[in-house]
């Protein structure tokens, strides 16, 4: 989930000010977890260092503000993905504002201690490499087809 439109300084006074701050959620890197504009994210300063799979909310080098899931936890810093990309990110343990405590997805509520939560999140990322080797072949597949179809329409 990437930058969800407010500035820096709303969502740092909110969590300053209130100890909490609520978003809808934006972008496609969460999926699929959590959809566009239909779920509302809470998120809280994180009370000590992140564990494997939590989700942080973090401000990138330009200063956009991203959510995604940490992997792997290093002495200075995080290994970060979004549920729905394969790139790993690192980001400083500094650079980290929030952590996801709960959110509200067609009027209910979960929190990050649900069992259900808590599963989810450790098949999504056992599955990883499958998924990894799905979306590549995929890829590989349609630039064949796209090959086969281009060379078909020249003859």
């Amino acid at each position: 989930m990437r930058d969800c439109g407010f500035s820096p300084e709303v969502i740092e006074s909110e969590l300053a000010a209130h100890g909490a701050y609520a978003s809808v959620t934006k972008g496609t890197s969460m999926r699929p977890l959590f959809k566009t504009n239909r779920d509302v994210i809470i998120v809280k300063p994180p009370v000590s260092e992140l564990k494997k799979y939590d989700v942080a909310l973090y401000r990138s080098i330009l200063g956009a503000y991203t959510l995604h899931r940490v992997i792997a936890v290093r002495n200075n810093e995080y290994v970060i993905r979004g549920d729905n990309t394969y790139k790993k990110e690192y980001v400083a343990k500094d650079r980290v504002i929030a952590v996801l405590t709960e959110f509200n997805r067609n009027g209910k509520k979960h929190t990050v201690n649900d069992f259900s939560y808590r599963l989810y999140s450790r098949i999504w990322n056992f599955i990883y490499p499958i998924r990894y080797l799905f979306v590549k072949a995929r890829a590989i597949i349609a630039r064949i087809l796209r090959r086969g179809s281009h060379s078909n329409k020249q003859q």
